[in-house]
Parts: C-alpha cells; structure tokens; sequence
C-alpha cells in the first residue's frame, strides 16, 4: 500500500493480537526470551530445534513470503544465541549444528544467512551436518542484504559486511568488507561517532512510550472508513 490508512486503535489492536499469538504459539519454542521483544509477523517465524535463545528489545519482521528461521541440529548439538537490541529483517535464516553467536546492536538486513556447518560431509553425501565451526559476530555487526555467513567465522565489532558477499574467512573489528570471498574494502572512520540500536532503549523515555506516541501522531487523521475504502477500492489518495 502507498499509505497505513489504519486508524490508531486497529493498529494498536493488530499489535496486541500478534504479540498475543507469539506468547501462545511462539515464545515457547525459544529456550529463553528478554524484555523488550517485538515481532511484526511472528506467525511466519519458525524455530526447528531446541537451544535458541533472544536477549533484550529484540526486533523482527517477517513475512509470508521472507520467513525467518533458527534451525539447530541436535547432533553434535547445536546452538543459536541472539544478543540484546538485535534487528532480524524477512527472510534471515540461521544455521546451527555447534554454535552460532549474535552481538549486541548487530543488524541482520533481508535474505542474510548465517551457518555454522557444511550440512553434509563432502566424500559421504549421506553424513550430516558435516564439518562444522562456531561462527561469532561481535557487537554493533550488519550483515547485508542477502550475504552468506559460513562456518567458522568471527565478524568484529562494528564492522559491515556488503549486500551479497560470502564471508568465508575472519573479519576484523572496524571495517566494511564485501565480495564473494570477502574482504577489506575500507576502515570505518575513527572519528566519526556510531550510533548504535541500544539508544532506542537507553534514554528517557521508553521505546514502547516513544513508538505509542509516535503511531498516535502518525494515525491521527486515519478513520475506519478510509481504511476500509483503500482495502476495497484503492486510489492513489487511499
């Protein structure tokens, strides 16, 4: 839609009635889940496996067609621990068969996956996972659109990974790498500040306040009837 024509009280209600279904049917699949957890589309959220856990004010959007999935293989036993602050965009897909460990702040953009194994053994195609290797990304990482993460990997702190590029090899903290193997492109400039995700939530105002406030101001002029007439006969105006 060109516009959210929803009035404030629906979109408060559709917020309600997902965060509802995610305590009913989602929540439980997690090992352990912190305060602050926001889903946009947790019905098209998939966890397959146990030992998956979320820290703090966790954000992710997922839709029908860009599912999210933490999958964790019980053999050798794998795990999936996700930071505080962390952003999971549609279609990001994370792969444990030993461990696989996100940063605080770090940013997991569209299609972006994450493995930690090969999946099968490359001589014996019948063997799974195959070689395997912790993967570790630091605090205040973003992986970029639709970028391969493989086994073994540690991303350091801060540092961006380009849209598309297979990492294969350890990247160091404060850097932007790209390609298909990545590497180095250019350091991150010392002297500029970086603002990470935990400022949503640090200051005086809650992000639950914040973001209540803000929809109301956004939606204040939506009715339930235009709503209605952009669903059934949209214009350019609705």
């Amino acid at each position: 839609m060109r516009n959210d024509h929803r009035p404030f009280w629906l979109k408060r209600a559709l917020t309600a009635y997902h965060r509802a279904w995610a305590e009913r049917f989602l929540l439980p699949q997690f090992d352990s889940v912190g305060e602050g957890l926001v889903f946009f589309g947790p019905q098209h959220v998939e966890v397959n496996g146990p030992c998956v856990t979320l820290g703090n004010n966790v954000h992710m959007m997922a839709t029908p067609d860009r599912r999210i999935r933490f999958t964790v293989h019980g053999e050798p036993g794998g795990h999936i621990d996700v930071g505080d602050s962390v952003i999971v965009l549609p279609g990001v897909r994370i792969s444990s068969a030993t461990h696989v460990t996100i940063g605080r702040n770090t940013m997991l953009a569209t299609n972006c996956y994450i493995s930690d194994a090969d999946w099968h053994d490359v001589y014996d195609r019948t063997s799974a996972p195959g070689s395997c290797a912790p993967v570790v990304l630091h605090d205040n990482v973003w992986i970029g659109d639709s970028a391969l993460v493989c086994k073994g990997v540690t991303i350091g702190e801060n540092s961006v990974i380009g849209a598309g590029s297979v990492v294969t090899a350890n990247i160091p903290p404060n850097v932007i790498a790209a390609g298909n193997p990545a590497r180095v492109v250019k350091p991150l400039d010392p002297e500029r500040a970086l603002v990470t995700r935990d400022t949503l939530f640090t200051r005086d105002e809650s992000y639950a306040e914040w973001i209540y406030r803000f929809e109301r101001y956004v939606l204040a002029t939506n009715t339930f009837t235009k709503w209605l007439r952009s669903r059934i006969a949209p214009t350019r105006e609705l």
